[in-house]
């Protein structure tokens, strides 16, 4: 059953990539931004571009079995790397840093996280799979919560965390900050003071070698003009 889903994934995408000039995969996190950063791209090089996105484990899984992207736009750096170094990818480089923060319908402020999420819903993302879910995973130990005393939603990226918050199908949820101004959330308590920055890395995989329009678009993101959306869209900008 596995093996035909991910047949049926890749000839999706196969599909998907005789329609656009660049296909680029995105971590969830970063997916509203992707989309005005190839709005901006397609209209100053009418260039076309096709997205699509997931956790970015589950888009590292894909990419290995074959799936024609020809960038990856990860939400962490272990793959951009990983990919660098199995030869399916020819370069990478930081491209923003994000950061985790926990919103809740219900006031966080005197009161510790473990006493405000006591008896609650709270959701967050696959920490196998999804980087800020690994980032959940250390906030809560770092928070000194115990799982058992709240009810936990796993799911697979942080897209669908925030889906559950906004829904109301969670009471709380760890998410990414750029996140945040979408939702509803009375409450937000940062994280950077226990979470550092989430570097997020791109890689430019070997498919895309000679495709003048992944070199464009490649090149393009580290312009000011992606720069600052990507700076407006509640990222921090990588050293140089």
């Amino acid at each position: 059953m596995k093996h035909a889903l991910a047949t049926f994934v890749l000839a999706c995408w196969a599909g998907l990539a005789t329609a656009a000039d660049v296909t680029v995969a995105v971590a969830s996190n970063f997916v509203t931004t992707a989309f005005k950063l190839v709005a901006e791209f397609e209209g100053e090089t009418g260039f076309s571009v096709a997205v699509g996105h997931g956790a970015t484990g589950h888009l590292y899984t894909q990419i290995v079995r074959g799936a024609p992207f020809d960038v990856l736009l990860a939400g962490d750096d272990a793959r951009p790397a990983m990919l660098l170094a199995n030869g399916r990818a020819t370069e990478t480089r930081a491209y923003a840093v994000g950061r985790l923060a926990l919103v809740s319908r219900e006031p966080l402020t005197r009161k510790t996280a473990a006493e405000a999420l006591e008896g609650r819903t709270v959701a967050l993302a696959d920490p196998i799979a999804a980087p800020y879910g690994k980032a959940s995973t250390r906030a809560m130990e770092r928070l000194k919560l115990d799982t058992a005393s709240f009810r936990t939603l796993l799911v697979i990226n942080v897209g669908q965390v925030a889906t559950l918050f906004d829904t109301g199908n969670a009471d709380a949820a760890f998410v990414a900050a750029s996140q945040v101004p979408f939702l509803d959330a009375p409450e937000v308590f940062e994280l950077e003071q226990l979470i550092p920055g989430i570097p997020q890395h791109a890689a430019f995989l070997s498919r895309a070698v000679g495709n003048e329009a992944a070199r464009a678009f490649w090149d393009w993101l580290a312009t000011e003009s992606a720069q600052d959306v990507i700076a407006a869209s509640g990222y921090e900008l990588p050293t140089r």
